[in-house]
Parts: C-alpha cells; structure tokens; sequence
C-alpha cells in the first residue's frame, strides 16, 4: 500500500530523517513511536506531502506520490493531525462535508446526505450533526474528525497522536474506534501501551532513524524500549490479552 524507500529530510540543514525504509500493508494497523523530536511526526508529514523530500523515496500503490494530484491524492489518504485549528464556527454536518471535496461535482445529493449521515453515525455523533464543531469537547471532536476521514472514503488514514489531550476514556473510544474501521492505518503514538494494544505492527524510530520494527511482541521488550525512551522499565503480558505492557520503574 504504502512503501518508502531510502528516505531521507533535513529542515535547515538539520537531519530529521535518516535512510528510512519501511512497507505498509493494506488494511494493518502501523504505529510509530519514539521520543518526542525523534522524527515521527515529520515522517508523517512526508507521507501526506506537508514536507516535500529531495529525492524521489515514498510511493502509494506504486505510483511515486508527487504524481499524484490533490484530489487524486485524498482519495488515497486522509490525515488527523495532531493540532487541527479550526476557527470558524462550522457545524459538525459540515466539517464532515469537507470530506467530501474529493468527489465529483455529478454526485448524488441524497447519497451524498446518506453517506454524511453513515459517517456521523459510525463515531456516535450523529445526534449533533447541527451543533456548532467549537462547542465539542476534545473527544468529540476527534470522533468528528474521524467522520470526515470516513466520509472522504480514502483507503489510509493517518493519525498524528490522535489521543493527545484526550481523559484515558475517550483514549480507549477513539482507538477502538480507528481499529474498527476497514482502512489502512498508520499513527504516531506517544502512549507505548495503545500501541501494544492496537497495533499490528510498530516502528520504533530513533534520532531519526528506524531502530526496531516488528509485531508489538518484538518491538516491546525491555531492553528496546530502555534503548529508545531511555527509561528503566518492566515488560509484562497483559492477564487478558496476551500483549506486552510497560511498566515504568
């Protein structure tokens, strides 16, 4: 679905990313993580084309991905990122619309409300549709974002921290969420044991560069995870799951 190939991005001459090489398979559930200016989000942001590499290194279906136009492009990727400003007083319908920009200008207006509705109703928020997006706690707010990635009928989406600032409640709601959806997901997380628990796959990046990668079983161990966030810590199985989980010492 998604490759990269000897990526490398400097910003002012500084090296962010180092000879990244990774595959991301249709429909797995990828995470990214690592120590705060490591280089996760900026790897996302070269995935979704917010940073431009010199070299030609990411590819999306085999196509390199500046062949791709805008609109061609959403319809592969959606993104949520991780400081989405919205500062005009939509209504939760219509930032939900936006992710309908992609289509073409042909399309049904009734499947077009149905597919809105759908969208709004698989995050539980179809109730206040009419409500002004500003109004909306945080959790809210990231269900609706994920209405409009829904509605925008792209086959990955992108999540830069999506439960940053979110109480551990909605934490559990908005993953459990992403991981039900029938899409190609790749998310940068902070929280080492979200990711344990959802992912398929992890990549542990390290000053820029991809040190582990695995299935959580072999990414989160000990002494990586000591590697990584330089931080003593125990690994235990989960008593329900099976999945590791980190205990800081």
């Amino acid at each position: 679905m998604i490759k990269i190939d000897d990526l490398d991005f400097k910003i002012e001459k500084r090296d962010i990313l180092k000879n990244i090489k990774l595959n991301i398979k249709e429909k797995k559930f990828i995470g990214i993580i690592g120590e705060n200016g490591c280089g996760k989000s900026t790897l996302l942001k070269n995935i979704y084309r917010n940073y431009i590499p010199k070299k030609n290194s990411i590819y999306v279906d085999g196509i390199e991905l500046n062949d791709y136009s805008v609109k061609e492009l959403s319809k592969k990727i959606s993104v949520l990122s991780q400081n989405q400003k919205i500062i005009f007083d939509f209504t939760v319908k219509e930032i939900v619309e936006m992710g309908k920009y992609n289509k073409s200008s042909l399309f049904s207006k009734k499947d077009y409300e149905k597919d809105i509705d759908e969208a709004l109703d698989k995050v539980g928020m179809k109730h206040l549709k009419d409500s002004s997006f500003l109004t909306l706690s945080g959790g809210e707010m990231q269900r609706v974002l994920i209405a409009r990635s829904i509605a925008q009928e792209s086959q990955v989406l992108l999540l830069d921290e999506p439960t940053n600032h979110l109480d551990v409640r909605y934490q559990y709601q908005i993953m459990d969420l992403v991981k039900s959806l029938d899409k190609t997901v790749v998310a940068v997380i902070h929280d080492i044991n979200i990711a344990s628990r959802y992912c398929d796959y992890i990549f542990a990046i390290k000053n820029g560069e991809i040190k582990y990668e695995g299935t959580p079983e072999e990414v989160v161990v000990s002494e990586k995870i000591k590697e990584i966030f330089q931080i003593e810590v125990e690994v235990i199985k989960h008593p329900l799951n099976n999945k590791p989980i980190v205990i800081f010492l």
